[in-house]
């Protein structure tokens, strides 16, 4: 019986696992402040899910499109969230709006 337990339990855990694993696609409109090569730091437009208006975030993607400051845009990420100061996410995508 102990080993069905304990069976169970792991394959919980596992599928817990791969299940936050999963990129969630959320989205951040933000204004970029400052251009970097491969990256951007940005002030966020609005509130969204783990970030306030106004919070700098910055945000590193291997295809970078030409941005510039001042420029609004729309940052896809996995929700992935390195907790620094600024925050720092990887972009799927980036988007001008």
């Amino acid at each position: 019986m102990k080993k069905w337990g304990v069976i169970f339990i792991t394959a919980f855990l596992l599928a817990a696992l791969f299940g936050a694993c999963k990129g969630s696609g959320q989205t951040l409109s933000c204004t970029v402040t400052e251009v970097y090569e491969n990256a951007v730091m940005v002030t966020c437009a609005e509130e969204s899910e783990g970030f306030a208006q106004g919070e700098k975030v910055y945000v590193s993607c291997e295809t970078m499109p030409a941005l510039a400051p001042g420029d609004a845009i729309r940052v896809t990420f996995s929700g992935q969230v390195m907790i620094s100061e600024p925050a720092q996410i990887v972009a799927e995508k980036i988007e001008l709006q």
